[in-house]
């Protein structure tokens, strides 16, 4: 790929993966604010329960409502310092730990929230400055994605031509190697012939000339398919591996064109209200207002012209805000 691809394919990657941390970062701060929430209400629900008579606690209770409560309490189990088999000061006691305990749950609870929000916000940095950083969203961006697909392609369907117009070199050696298995029966036919007196010297010489050859012919045979196996093997990596960038070329065109695809939203987005403020219908409602007002002051009795108005809906707009009705 060339430099401008590589540039897609390395902000895509990173979009990605900020999308990713901030999705993470979302999800732990929405449970541990539901974390914090439910500590909180259990804490209001005590501090309440507890608080003297006429404190108002509010919801959620204060930490310095809650401080106050148990002041309250500690003050009332100071009181009772001399009966702690008291069954009353031992209830003291129990509301005055289980609400500290309490407290101390939502403080914790509190500050794992503050920890996830802060990374929840560092994580949308992050991806608002990855998003200010991306490549220039034009149809040629897109375009130079798929002519890199297509020359990848071509690429592969001419790699797949020369294999296929390749000859079966295993079929031509097993050939090869068969004739020459039967020229060396032969002669062992032919040796065995003379030692049992037999001797026909012209067939001997010329059997075995025919092995001879058959042999050199089997070994030549056997280095081309050697040499043609290792030119297909090579074929193979190149193709294999061009089928991987293809691979690769393909998600890079989706996210390229899905990028270029927001760019184009929000450009005819931003062209509509800016036509419609080009327009000027304000000015032209307030034109048939004033033109209608002036006469109504000379019209007949019982005639007139009511006020002019416009009300536009506009549907939701994905790239920018906008009005849902403008009325002028």
């Amino acid at each position: 790929m060339n430099d401008n691809l590589n540039t897609w394919k390395t902000w895509l990657e990173q979009h990605q993966e900020t999308q990713k941390a901030v999705s993470a970062a979302t999800v732990k701060a929405t449970e541990a604010r539901h974390q914090m929430e439910t500590a909180e209400g259990h804490l209001t629900y005590l501090t309440q329960q507890e608080g003297p008579h006429g404190l108002i606690i509010g919801h959620p209770a204060t930490p310095e409502q809650v401080q106050k409560v148990m002041e309250h309490l500690a003050k009332k189990l100071e009181r009772s310092a001399t009966r702690r088999d008291d069954p009353i000061r031992q209830e003291l006691q129990r509301a005055w730990n289980d609400l500290k305990h309490t407290r101390t749950r939502f403080e914790e609870a509190q500050a794992v929230y503050a920890e996830c929000s802060e990374v929840q916000t560092q994580a949308e940095k992050a991806l608002a400055s990855i998003v200010k950083a991306r490549p220039e969203a034009s149809p040629q961006a897109l375009e130079a994605v798929t002519q890199a697909m297509d020359a990848h392609q071509q690429h592969i369907d001419q790699i797949n031509g020369t294999i296929t117009a390749m000859k079966d070199s295993k079929s031509i050696i097993a050939d090869l190697e068969d004739q020459a298995r039967r020229a060396a029966e032969e002669v062992d036919r032919l040796e065995a012939s003379a030692l049992l007196g037999e001797v026909d010297e012209p067939a001997k010489g010329q059997a075995t000339t025919t092995l001879a050859k058959a042999r050199k012919a089997a070994e030549k045979a056997a280095e081309q398919a050697e040499k043609q196996a290792s030119g297909r093997r090579g074929l193979e990596k190149i193709r294999d591996d061009l089928q991987a960038e293809l691979t690769e070329l393909e998600s890079l065109q989706r996210g390229v064109g899905y990028e270029v695809g927001k760019a184009a939203i929000a450009k005819a987005e931003r062209e509509l209200l800016e036509a419609i403020e080009v327009a000027g219908l304000q000015d032209r409602v307030a034109a048939i207002n004033a033109a209608r007002n002036e006469a109504n002051s000379f019209a007949p009795e019982g005639t007139g012209y009511s006020s002019a108005h416009i009300e536009m809906k506009l549907s939701h707009f994905y790239t920018m805000d906008a009005p849902e009705r403008l009325e002028y």
